[in-house]
């Protein structure tokens, strides 16, 4: 197994693969053009044939933070090592792009911490709950655990720094400016 930068005949997979771990909640849906206008965010694993195992993307915010996003591996192939050379590639990645601070959100903590990352408040990772959460239809009763390693974003670094997420009622979400 290798990775490599997906390319955009790559798509179709990734979008197969993602699409098939959306349905549950497992993954956040991501449309077709969605991914092909992220392209070089992603990374794919596959094997020495050339087939295609699975991939993860890389959103960068800034310097301060960027995201494991989409990683998936296909059932088949789970406990083979491909999904750590895809954190692996990942971190290397924003290593050398000197990103402080490396995010995600996961409903499999267990495997993220044998990279080194802890658990972290989602608060803490305010540009990814910018970006998806409010969206999400369980931003009032997540089941994900927000994870990072490396320097959490100082305030200053994050987007929107007077953004408050208040609980108003029922799924609504009180926005404060």
């Amino acid at each position: 197994m290798r990775t490599r930068k997906a390319r955009l005949w790559d798509a179709q997979a990734i979008y197969q693969l993602v699409h098939s771990f959306s349905h549950d909640g497992t993954l956040l849906h991501r449309p077709y053009m969605d991914i092909c206008e992220n392209i070089e965010t992603f990374t794919i694993v596959e094997t020495d044939a050339n087939e295609f195992i699975g991939c993860a993307a890389l959103h960068v915010y800034g310097h301060h933070l960027a995201e494991v996003r989409s990683i998936v591996v296909r059932p088949e192939i789970k406990g083979h090592g491909a999904g750590r050379l895809l954190v692996q590639s990942l971190l290397q990645q924003a290593e050398e792009s000197g990103i402080r601070c490396v995010c995600l959100f996961t409903r499999i903590p267990g495997f993220f911490e044998h990279f080194r990352f802890r658990v972290t408040e989602h608060q803490a990772l305010r540009d990814k709950v910018l970006k998806d959460c409010l969206r999400c239809a369980r931003r009032n009763h997540c089941d994900e655990t927000a994870m990072a390693i490396g320097e959490l974003p100082a305030p200053q670094d994050r987007l929107s720094t007077d953004f408050m997420l208040t609980p108003h009622s029922g799924d609504l979400v009180q926005l404060h400016f």
